[in-house]
């Protein structure tokens, strides 16, 4: 029987005595690795009393304005070579103990994990597992892992760890003000590398997140899409999404027909851009196109927290039944949505 897995957790906190706790109990009750380091950035309420009375070693690091710098500190003070990257208010839900072993056998792969957004109930892989001896961290904002030697390739494979990431829920952002400080952190990397797409994409984010700035969000992801972003890599795909919910969202709704006719080849097998496409077609009248790209969604095999795939494909496949005066068939659609309160809702007017 394994006692624990010879990975160091590692975390850089400040002030998160809210959450460090869960964090922390999960990864002894999921994961079970060898160690758990805990990077303080000037915590000044319970965050280090708590990561050491849950079995963490508190080491500290004076914040410098670099997420990097942070990250690689954390990994220096580990014992083990292989990383897990984890902050504190997120959790492991669950871990396949025999496949991670298999993983850890190629050192020179990066593990991308499975990272759940409560707020929006939505999955992507995030790069999280590594091996400090071939990889490290850089940019002092939204880090990213490169190679040590800058010559080889980052090799990604799925790595079985499931997470849930509870920090960006709207109250939690406004209260910590994260998307303020991302923001100056952005934009202060991106004085020194202007055209950078990753930098200007997660920018635009900053500003699209809660409609902060749609303007704003529009121009940095327009940007980075003429900076000709390598399209292999996973976040070019959320790039055209932010930036094509973006149009709809300041009703540029001929400029979002355009744009989503001009990615459709390259995206049209992702549910999530068939239902954006959905919304697109609807939006500008063409309604038998949108009802098809809903139904495309329905049941689509994937791993789909959000009701893309089920009762939110359904609830705008009535919407469009329901504006061209198929009533009864409207009523079929949000008979499908389950609980989801908006279709109540219709049913309501619909069956009084």
């Amino acid at each position: 029987m394994i006692n624990s897995l010879p990975i160091s957790v590692c975390m850089i906190v400040k002030n998160e005595e809210n959450f460090l706790a869960s964090a922390l109990e999960s990864v002894r009750a999921v994961l079970s690795p060898d160690e758990i380091i805990v990077a303080d950035t000037g915590s000044t309420d319970k965050t280090k009393e708590i990561a050491s009375e849950n079995g963490a070693i508190v080491v500290d690091f004076p914040w410098c304005d670099d997420f990097s710098a942070a990250r690689n500190f954390s990994a220096v003070n580990a014992s083990r070579d292989w990383i897990l990257v984890l902050d504190a208010d997120e959790e492991i839900i669950s871990a396949d103990t025999q496949d991670l072993l298999a993983f850890l056998r190629d050192e020179r792969s990066v593990g991308a994990v499975t990272m759940i957004e409560i707020a929006s109930r939505t999955s992507s892989p995030l790069s999280r597992l590594y091996n400090r001896k071939h990889y490290v961290y850089s940019g002092i904002i939204h880090e990213q892992l490169v190679p040590v030697d800058n010559l080889r390739k980052k090799i990604i494979k799925e790595a079985p760890i499931h997470i849930v990431h509870h920090g960006y829920a709207p109250e939690i952002k406004e209260s910590k003000g994260k998307l303020e400080r991302n923001e100056k952190l952005l934009l202060k990397e991106l004085a020194g590398n202007p055209n950078d797409p990753y930098l200007l994409y997660q920018l635009g984010k900053c500003y699209f997140d809660a409609s902060r700035d749609l303007q704003k969000a529009s121009e940095a992801f327009e940007k980075a899409l003429a900076a000709m972003p390598d399209y292999r890599l996973e976040y070019v795909y959320h790039l055209v999404e932010c930036y094509g919910y973006t149009l709809l969202k300041t009703d540029r709704y001929s400029d979002a027909l355009e744009f989503i006719n001009g990615y459709y080849d390259r995206y049209g097998d992702k549910p999530q851009f068939r239902f954006l496409a959905a919304h697109v077609f609807q939006n500008n009248g063409m309604f038998i196109e949108a009802v098809e790209q809903y139904e495309s969604c329905i049941d689509a095999n994937i791993t789909d927290y959000s009701g893309i795939t089920s009762y939110l494909a359904y609830y705008n496949i009535g919407v469009v039944l329901e504006c061209v005066g198929m009533l009864e068939d409207a009523i079929e659609m949000y008979k499908n949505c389950g609980d989801y309160e908006p279709a109540v809702e219709r049913l309501l007017c619909l069956t009084l």
